[in-house]
């Protein structure tokens, strides 16, 4: 099949080069020749290579589908590669949890974990040679991660408590420091702000663990000193955090830690520089718009230059509306996911209720006088209307024990004329 590797082969190169649509055009074509000589091997190849093409631009819709249709062909293939079927079912996992859908991803998670396993225990040389033995901290720490995500922390807790013990006796610090960070992070969620610093002090201080690791350990750091109140060393983890990022870790992740400083410098009333923060962080990473976690920044701007500029307001407000619209359009192609429906008609639900707030109050706004004296009138006669009743019923009371009296007179009347 050398037609069909020199086709995946420039698929690859044209994603290199940034030309996803010369790409996917490549593998449409390998899939269509593989697929004609019905070899079902390589049309999971195709397949898994479209959706990998999905994923490098962000295009989880088209990806999620390509890696599904990857995982049926694999199944129906003579020979299941096992080590593929964990790929897919990890990357079907990820796109799940990119759309909140951490009850999916964690299925996915778990039977990626349980693959590897029966791969590992089946070909250990092969594995070990591959570097494949990685599966078994990697799955069971990210199936922890989508627990925690999903809200059961006690499943979570239980998986990198396990995972800890592990590291310790081994000596892996990678997986050590992975496991702390997210056990402090499950404190900080529950409120024990002080357990938390805990956790992320064993991480952060440790210099023989990697700096980008040790960056997001003091950004932790910083946000359980933030939800303290203790601003003054919020400010110098999140600085600290940011400089090792610069040299580390992505650019997504340095645009979170601005993300928390931004925070910090709002919840400080210094909306200047929380502004600045998040201005910044928009200049670093401007990939936002895949996930609303992040895009999240345009609302805080939006209520932030409420404070400074109308006009400056207005256009992150619009960014905002705009990107959680092309999110739920994006989601509502997802028919085979009811929690993905589920969470677009929250987000439905989310914009409803902004427009009819913001409807309200223009109405208060124009109308509050009138309306005013309509409550002052609706409360004077109501007032006076139960005045009116409770006399009523008072007369009538009065009434009834007039009529009571007089029947109880004439009876002892009757009884002391039947005596005589």
């Amino acid at each position: 099949m050398t037609e069909f590797n020199g086709l995946i082969g420039k698929a690859f190169v044209a994603i290199s080069e940034n030309e996803p649509t010369k790409a996917i055009g490549f593998t449409k074509e390998a899939f269509a020749l593989a697929s004609k000589r019905r070899d079902t091997y390589r049309m999971v190849i195709a397949k898994n290579t479209m959706g990998y093409i999905g994923m490098q631009v962000r295009d989880y819709e088209s990806a999620y589908i390509n890696y599904s249709d990857a995982l049926v062909y694999l199944q129906k293939s003579d020979t299941v590669d096992l080590y593929n079927k964990v790929a897919i079912l990890r990357n079907l996992a990820v796109i799940k949890s990119r759309y909140s859908d951490y009850k999916t991803a964690i299925a996915f998670y778990k039977e990626a974990y349980e693959t590897a396993k029966t791969y590992i225990k089946k070909y250990p040389d092969l594995a070990k040679d591959n570097g494949d033995l990685a599966l078994l901290i990697d799955l069971p720490y990210f199936l922890a991660m989508q627990m925690k995500n999903n809200g059961d922390y006690k499943g979570a807790g239980d998986v990198l408590l396990d995972l800890w013990e592990k590291s310790e006796y081994k000596g892996d610090t990678v997986s050590l420091a992975r496991a702390l960070n997210q056990l402090g992070i499950i404190k900080l969620s529950n409120g024990d702000y002080l357990e938390a610093q805990s956790f992320f002090s064993h991480v952060a201080f440790n210099k023989s663990i990697a700096p980008d690791t040790r960056a997001m350990a003091f950004q932790n750091l910083g946000v359980s000193y933030m939800e303290l109140g203790n601003f003054e060393k919020a400010e110098k983890w999140f600085s600290e955090a940011l400089v090792l990022k610069l040299e580390h870790s992505s650019a997504r992740s340095q645009f979170v830690t601005l993300l928390d400083f931004g925070e910090l410098e709002y919840k400080k009333g210094n909306t200047l520089g929380a502004i600045e923060k998040w201005e910044l962080a928009l200049q670093t990473f401007d990939k936002v718009e895949a996930e609303p976690d992040l895009f999240m920044v345009y609302d805080w701007l939006q209520k932030a230059y409420l404070h400074v500029s109308v006009d400056k307001a207005l256009y992150y407000g619009n960014l905002y509306t705009s990107n959680i619209q092309n999110w739920m359009s994006i989601q509502r192609n997802q028919k085979d996911n009811p929690s993905l429906q589920a969470f677009n008609t929250r987000i439905d639900q989310v914009l409803t209720s902004r427009r009819d707030k913001a409807e309200q109050m223009a109405l208060i706004k124009e109308y509050w006088p009138l309306g005013l004296a309509i409550v002052i009138l609706l409360t004077f006669l109501m007032y006076h209307l139960q005045l009116f009743l409770t006399k009523q019923k008072r007369f009538l009371a009065e009434k009834q024990v007039r009529a009571v009296r007089a029947t109880k007179a004439q009876e002892i009347l009757d009884k002391i004329r039947r005596d005589f």
